[in-house]
């Protein structure tokens, strides 16, 4: 524990010291668009991100003692209109300049790869007065809905994408469709050593893989948004990814009105998931297991009209989970491609809530002391939907059920800082897992005690 706070204040005294040169040298955002003189046509923009991890406790089966991760993302995105269609394309450099080799380092590298790559299509007035259109071919990342279950990543250094098409249609009155037909890119390389060292290798499409989708979202009433969508994942083994072979249908509704001052709010939604999987990627496990799973979420907060804008939300999760390792069923919830730092706090080397197998109340307060400063705080407790199942993708499991569905609780704190708004922002993070009866007694569990995990990041948006 002393470590770790030496560490995590040592980066943190490193930031806070690079500040006044921050703000002295730049009084108002670089845009690398105006940098080099880019025309109109052509738009230039990207980010680079460094962030310092530390983890003392390790939570996660197989894993022991403390682990730490410095690396750097850097994003490049261009987009060239030629009047008829836009080129696009993004470049994704993330690398790991200090990281523990036995810990979640390696799953956080992708040195130098095109993660977007694309054709584009864009008309204006698109079938009515005021509607657009955005059909995309190639290689691309997405965001739909409340991006539980596709999202470009928001703290993950690793970014998702998919080859395929992609349309999207708005209109002028809140109306928007959404249509896609995709292969999913898997990262390489897969082996620990080539990641750890920073190797280059093109990521490669899943070849047997299909994902494709529809949602549909408009405006309601009383200032809300309603959602409905239907995901259909289709994997197969390919000759050199092994795979559980999900054959999924997923069908979600949701309902949500956004944070607004003196105002309730809320964000209301349900998924169905149905079809079929393997236990494992085993190629030599052949067994089909009929799936039935869900998901909700249910969010409601009030944003007080006073000074720091104070918001207060209570927030409940549940996400299914295995009832039996024996038999031929299998409930336990798949979160597909989406993202869960948003609410279930840093991911990375830390992740320890995972959007599977969870029973999960819990209450968030916000603060904006004014427009440069952010302030956040949430305790979550975590218990099993099926104590027999694993937690979360830590590993930790008691097929037995003895140890009860008991987590322990997670407290989580960030600050951030605009040092020059839409440009430089500066964030420190912490957060804590207080475990319970299942972390103490579960047969593999680390047994390590309470885990602490402290981050620092500088985000440089141009």
């Amino acid at each position: 524990m002393a470590s770790f706070l030496i560490r995590s204040l040592a980066i943190a005294g490193l930031c806070l010291a690079s500040l006044p040169a921050f703000a002295q040298e730049a009084e108002k955002p670089f845009r690398l668009q105006a940098a080099v003189g880019a025309p109109d046509w052509l738009k230039l923009s990207g980010s680079i991100r460094p962030r310092y991890e530390t983890l003392a406790n390790q939570f996660f089966a197989g894993r022991t003692g403390d682990d730490e991760y410095l690396g750097v993302q850097s994003l490049l995105k261009l987009e060239a209109d030629t009047g008829a269609i836009i080129l696009g394309g993004e470049i994704q450099d993330t690398r790991r300049l200090i990281g523990n080799e036995g810990g979640g380092t390696p799953a956080e590298v992708d040195a130098l790869e095109p993660i977007q790559l694309y054709v584009a299509w864009r008309p204006k007035d698109f079938l009515m007065d005021g509607a657009s259109f955005d059909l995309m071919a190639g290689r691309f990342s997405m965001d739909i809905g409340g991006r539980r279950l596709v999202a470009r990543a928001g703290f993950r250094n690793v970014l998702a994408s998919f080859d395929g098409v992609r349309g999207v249609w708005t209109t002028s009155q809140g109306v928007k469709l959404t249509g896609f037909y995709t292969a999913p890119v898997n990262r390489a390389p897969t082996d620990v050593e080539s990641a750890l060292d920073n190797d280059v290798e093109l990521n490669k499409t899943a070849e047997e893989t299909r994902f494709a989708g529809i949602a549909f979202e408009a405006k309601l009433p009383i200032d809300a948004v309603g959602e409905i969508y239907l995901f259909d994942l289709d994997e197969d083994d390919a000759s050199d990814v092994p795979t559980r072979n999900r054959d999924l249908s997923t069908f979600g509704v949701r309902l949500k009105r956004a944070p607004k001052a003196a105002t309730f709010d809320f964000d209301l939604e349900y998924v169905r998931q149905t079809g079929s999987v393997r236990a494992t990627a085993n190629p030599a496990d052949l067994t089909d297991l009929d799936h039935d799973a869900d998901m909700a979420h249910l969010e409601a907060g009030y944003t007080f009209d006073t000074a720091w804008a104070p918001r207060v939300s209570f927030h409940y999760d549940f996400a299914s989970g295995d009832n039996s390792p024996a038999d031929l069923d299998s409930e336990r919830f798949d979160p597909l491609f989406g993202d869960r730092s948003f609410e279930f706090g840093p991911t990375s080397i830390w992740g320890a809530i995972f959007r599977s197998n969870l029973d999960s109340p819990g209450v968030r307060l916000e603060l904006k002391p004014n427009k440069t400063n952010e302030l956040m705080s949430m305790v979550r407790q975590v218990k099993l939907d099926s104590p027999t199942d694993i937690f979360g993708n830590s590993g930790v499991r008691d097929a037995t059920g003895a140890s009860g569905d008991n987590v322990g609780t997670q407290v989580e704190l960030r600050w951030r800082h605009q040092v020059i708004p839409d440009s430089i922002r500066l964030t420190f993070g912490a957060a804590a897992f207080i475990r319970d009866d299942f972390l103490k007694t579960a047969p593999n569990a680390t047994l390590e005690g309470d885990s602490y995990f402290g981050y620092t990041e500088l985000l440089f948006q141009f």
